[in-house]
């Protein structure tokens, strides 16, 4: 029997420790031509990435951004899916 593939999120649980990455880490490890976390919110915005980043506190102007290891697991496969197509 040969082993299965890891899913694109156990691959993410296995390289990060917590349930989410601050954008900075994303910025860092997946999207490097984007040089600012001001820069990413205004392609989320825009729509021109299909990311879903959030506040760990709304209420604090001061809380990190943070994008959860499901939902970017879910953005690397249809990325991967739309490049493959």
């Amino acid at each position: 029997m040969t082993p299965q593939q890891p899913t694109t999120l156990e691959s993410l649980r296995k390289r990060y420790p917590g349930n989410y990455i601050t954008a900075e880490q994303l910025l860092a490890d997946h999207l490097p031509h984007i040089t600012t976390v001001k820069h990413l919110r205004r392609k989320v915005r825009e729509r021109q990435l299909n990311l879903k980043i959030r506040q760990l506190d709304p209420s604090s102007n001061r809380s990190p951004w943070v994008i959860y290891l499901h939902d970017l697991a879910d953005w690397l496969d249809q990325t991967a899916a739309a490049q493959a197509a």
